[in-house]
Order: structure tokens, then C-alpha cells, then sequence
């Protein structure tokens, strides 16, 4: 792999396109020893090719009679985002791509690049500026499966899934919140109507990183927040069960902010390195009340861990309200995947429901937007035999587009009893 972030975006940018990686395992692939600006840089590129690729394949296959070999295509993707972020720079941008693909590439090839990315200079900005109502023409114009945008526009209408698009499409914001020994700092901005959160300003991580590491502040989505609030609400004392757990984050703010009465958090989730993460993130924050346990939820019984007044199930989902983030997530997801998950959750839930004691609460909660993996499931699991113990006392839905913020499912049921 080339030494420099161009080239190394544009491998990247190919062995996303060969099999729909995580960004996370893609960025593992950067050289040791590179500095912080080498890595912004390269991630950069990636993240801005991946998010907008299905729009710079349209402005690109419109001068192309087919398309070159992987590594060709990948750089010119690559160029062709920055032409699209960097439009009054287009002269620069295709003189340095050529450059860089004529060092890699064949003379033909790199003569072609030059005559197609002078052309998508052009072309960009009238895409951008075309009116897209269809599913077809919404899913490249915002990079999104087209089967993921009809099954939006089903459920939200079109304004609304057109916010929806344009949000994924957007930079995400950095969140935190003070687990202990909060201060004002310069580096974060509060956030109006997300009691606790506070956004990071561009350029703060050098002040916060600190507080980071000495387990006072903890990076965190506001939406993340509800689940385990909600749940707070209802349980005064007694034990709390977080399940799902990994990395921790819901149980430390049920342990920052629980009452004196609740006398123990157990979270659970299956043994590995996001468990090993979430031990750390325990040990690195002080925690008193909380034990991580690496048990199996679909295993679990009271026989085993007792019963709970309180229980929070973050289940597995499609991550479709956090796509504006995780802009990997959109193309690993199926409409078969999906119905493959809803069986998933739906087990999780009926063992949930069998760590609760009679008067106990159960959350659940996701970080979906999508109907069926949050209300029609629950209805569906009252309407079981494990279910028909259980009542709903309250729901909320977290729309990104609407509460600037992750999407997220949140239901709260209680045992009847």
C-alpha cells in the first residue's frame, strides 16, 4: 500500500467497493506511524467517497462506455469527491489526481482520467442542483439503496424523507457528557434540550482528550440517553439490568445517574473484544455499581442472575437511525437481513422479559427508526404468551432529521403483577 493519503484512500476506497466493509476496519488498514494530519486527511477522502459514491458513479458513468479496473475506478471516485467538495479548486484537483494515476496507471488510462474528470467538474453541480423525487433518483442523488428509500418514503412520506437523506448525507457531530467532576470548557458548546450533552466545536479534541482518558468524560450521543433515563424514571431502587451492554456507555449513565436506592447494575453481553472494551471503559470510569457479566442473553434466567426491577434491552438493529455516522451500514443491510433481525429481536426480548419481576419494568429500546423493528415488534410481543404479562406504558421515536440528534426506538412495558 502506497505511503501517501491520496493513494492510500484510493485502496481504501477499492476494498470498500469489492465487499462492503466497516469504516472502522477499513481506517485499521492506515500505516503505523502516520500522523494525526495524514489520518484526517485520508479519512477524509474515504468518508466523503463512501457517503456520496452512488452520486459520483452517476457523474462519472455519464462519459464513461464501461467502467475501468477497481484501482482506477476507486481514484477516480476519489477525485471526483473532491472536485464535488472542493468545486472552485477543479483545475488543482484534476491536475493532482492525474498526476498521482499517472504514477500508477497506464498512459492510455491516465489520459482518460483526464478527459473524464475535467468533464465531471462540469457535471457535479447540475446533479446537485436537479430535482429528485423518485426512489430511483433520490437513491443517487443521496447514495442510499433504493430499496431502503421506498421503504422510507412508505413510512414517512417524502418531505420527511427527503430530510431524512439530506441528514445522513451531513457531517455528524461529536457529543459528550460529564460522567463525573463536570467544568465549562471552551472546546464544548451546550445543547438546548439534551439536559447533560454538549457538543464538541471543531478543532476541541486536544482540550477534551484529557478528561477522555481520566474517565470523567464520556463521548456519547444524546439519543442514547433516553433508553436508560426512561428507565430511570420508573426505578427508584433495587437492581437494574442492562443487556446488550457493549461498550458500556448506557450503563454508565444509569450508574451517573441513578438514585441512591438503585443498588446494583449488571450488564451483559456476549464474551469478546466489545466486552473487553466494556470491562475497560467500567475500570477507566470508577465504576462502584456496575459488574459486567459475559453471558448470553437468549441463555439467561433468574435461576442464574436473579430478577430485576428494572430491565434495558438495547437490542441489535439495522442501524438505521445512525447512518449519518456509520455511512458503511446503508450498503451491508438487506430487506432479507432486516426480517433476519426482527427474528433476532424478537427472541431477545422474550428473554428479557423473563428477567423481570412482577411490577418491573422492561426498555426496550433500538437505534432504528424503522416501524418494524420497534412498535410493530412490541405489539407482536404482547400479543405472545410471554407478552400478554406485560402492558405498554410509554413510547418515543427519535427522528434525526426532526430532534437533531440519532435516531432511536424506545418502549417502555411493565409486568403486570
Amino acid at each position: 500500500m502506497s505511503d501517501d493519503s491520496w493513494s492510500v484512500a484510493v485502496d481504501l476506497t477499492a476494498d470498500f467497493l469489492q465487499r462492503p466493509a466497516r469504516m472502522s476496519h477499513l481506517l485499521e488498514k492506515m500505516p503505523d506511524g502516520w500522523d494525526s494530519g495524514k489520518r484526517r486527511a485520508c479519512q477524509s477522502l474515504l468518508f466523503g467517497t463512501v457517503r456520496h459514491i452512488r452520486l459520483l458513479e452517476k457523474a462519472l458513468d455519464a462519459f464513461l462506455k464501461r467502467r475501468p479496473k477497481a484501482k482506477l475506478w476507486a481514484a477516480l471516485l476519489v477525485a471526483s469527491w473532491e472536485l464535488m467538495d472542493e468545486p472552485e479548486q477543479a483545475a488543482k484537483v484534476v491536475h493532482h489526481a492525474v498526476s498521482r494515476i499517472g504514477g500508477r496507471f497506464s498512459k492510455p488510462e491516465k489520459g482518460l482520467a483526464n478527459a473524464v474528470l475535467r468533464k465531471v467538474a462540469g457535471r457535479l453541480p447540475e446533479l446537485l442542483e436537479m430535482e429528485v423525487r423518485t426512489p430511483a433518483d433520490l437513491a443517487w442523488r443521496y447514495s442510499h439503496p433504493k430499496w431502503l428509500v421506498k421503504r422510507w418514503l412508505k413510512q414517512f412520506g417524502l418531505e420527511d424523507t427527503i430530510a431524512f437523506l439530506q441528514w445522513n448525507q451531513s457531517e455528524a457531530g461529536v457529543f459528550a457528557r460529564w460522567q463525573r467532576d463536570s467544568q465549562e470548557l471552551e472546546a464544548l458548546s451546550r445543547i438546548e434540550g439534551c439536559e447533560g450533552f454538549f457538543r464538541l466545536r471543531a478543532g476541541g479534541w486536544g482540550e477534551v482528550f484529557s478528561y477522555i482518558e481520566e474517565g470523567r468524560l464520556y463521548v456519547q450521543n444524546p439519543a442514547a440517553s433516553l433508553a436508560p433515563r426512561l428507565l430511570l424514571k420508573s426505578v427508584e431502587k433495587g437492581r437494574l439490568l442492562d443487556l446488550c451492554a457493549a461498550p458500556g456507555g448506557k450503563g454508565l449513565l444509569l450508574e451517573a445517574e441513578a438514585s441512591a436506592g438503585v443498588q446494583e447494575i449488571v450488564s451483559v453481553d456476549l464474551d469478546g473484544p466489545r466486552f473487553e472494551r466494556m470491562k475497560s471503559n467500567f475500570t477507566r470510569y470508577g465504576a462502584k455499581r456496575l459488574r459486567a457479566e459475559a453471558r448470553d442473553v437468549m441463555d439467561l434466567s433468574p435461576d442464574k442472575l436473579g430478577s430485576f426491577e428494572g430491565v434495558l434491552l438495547d437490542a441489535p438493529c439495522s442501524n438505521s437511525g445512525v447512518l449519518q455516522h456509520k455511512i458503511d451500514a446503508r450498503w451491508r443491510q438487506t430487506s432479507e437481513g432486516l426480517r433476519e433481525l426482527e427474528s433476532l429481536q424478537r427472541g431477545l426480548l422474550e428473554a428479557a422479559s423473563g428477567m423481570v419481576r412482577d411490577g418491573g419494568v422492561l426498555v426496550y429500546s433500538t437505534c432504528s427508526v424503522d416501524t418494524a423493528e420497534n412498535e410493530s415488534l412490541v405489539s407482536a410481543f404482547l400479543e405472545s404468551e410471554k407478552g400478554k404479562h406485560f402492558t405498554l406504558e410509554s413510547s418515543q421515536v427519535s427522528l434525526p432529521w426532526r430532534d437533531a440528534r440519532d435516531g432511536a426506538g424506545v418502549l417502555l412495558l411493565r409486568r403486570i403483577g
